[in-house]
């Protein structure tokens, strides 16, 4: 398992990228690069395979695990995603690359502009002194391109999903579901998930406001991410948090479950086709 620390709740900031100077590569050094990428083809192809049905989730790459006795669930387990973060790449985009990451793991071909170009959105409008949009359980409210936006919920991304899965594969609307049992029936079974909670675990911070279509209104928190849950143990979850620069990060269970039951328990998963 890859050795991180349970952050702090008052731990905000992310991890500093270390910059290198650029120079020209040695022959030895292009060779090098060349065997990485072949061994990156090879692992793409193997996660292909599961996702054609000819490799069970299970077999995809995931830490070792300890099983129960008496229900035969791993009492931990983490799965290996290949991690992408949102940061300089989309303002508000975080449903969009944890998508793209979970499509990834099920070697599905996929890039962040098609993925990003097949949600469905509808703009936050300014009316009056306030705002009008979309209800989130219907479209990505605002543009994932543009600051300013929020986001959306599980059913647009279901609907996001089925434009790219094969057909033994499904996305489903989760919602409502405990961490626990989602570890228990998806993460043991090599299933990441989505789920929604806040950036580096904070409280839900300054809310964007708007006025639905049926003129209820609605309160965004701006600090709500759409991450992957990826595993889990015996007092912590790790999550790939694309609000982050690098992942995965472990994070003490109880805060994640207040994150996540404070934001609807909000969650989606992608399984095998019945």
């Amino acid at each position: 398992m890859l050795e991180a620390k349970i952050l702090p709740e008052a731990d905000l900031q992310p991890p500093k990228p270390i910059l290198h100077r650029s120079r020209r590569c040695s022959a030895g050094e292009r060779a090098a690069r060349i065997r990485v990428k072949a061994l990156s083809l090879l692992l793409v192809g193997a996660v292909a395979c599961g996702s054609l049905g000819l490799v069970n989730a299970s077999a995809l790459p995931q830490t070792t695990a300890t099983l129960k006795s008496a229900d035969k669930v791993p009492v931990a387990m983490q799965l290996r995603l290949p991690f992408c973060s949102k940061q300089k790449l989309l303002p508000n985009g975080s449903e969009a690359v944890s998508t793209l990451m979970l499509l990834h793991y099920w070697g599905i071909p996929a890039d962040l502009d098609r993925v990003v170009s097949a949600l469905e959105t509808a703009p936050l409008q300014k009316q009056g002194a306030g705002l009008t949009g979309p209800d989130p359980e219907n479209a990505f409210a605002g543009n994932p391109r543009k600051k300013g936006s929020a986001g959306c919920f599980a059913p647009p991304l279901v609907r996001l999903f089925t434009k790219f899965l094969p057909p033994l594969l499904r996305a489903k609307d989760a919602t409502g579901t405990s961490l626990e049992q989602l570890s228990k029936e998806n993460i043991a079974a090599g299933e990441p998930v989505l789920i929604w909670a806040t950036a580096s675990m904070c409280a839900p911070a300054e809310t964007i406001h708007w006025t639905l279509p049926d003129q209820s209104s609605f309160d965004w928190p701006v600090n709500t991410v759409c991450m992957v849950l990826v595993g889990y143990d015996d007092s912590a979850y790790w999550l790939e948090d694309p609000s982050r620069e690098s992942g995965p990060t472990r994070w003490d269970k109880q805060l994640v479950k207040k994150r996540y039951e404070a934001l609807g328990s909000h969650c989606l998963v992608v399984s095998k086709a019945p």
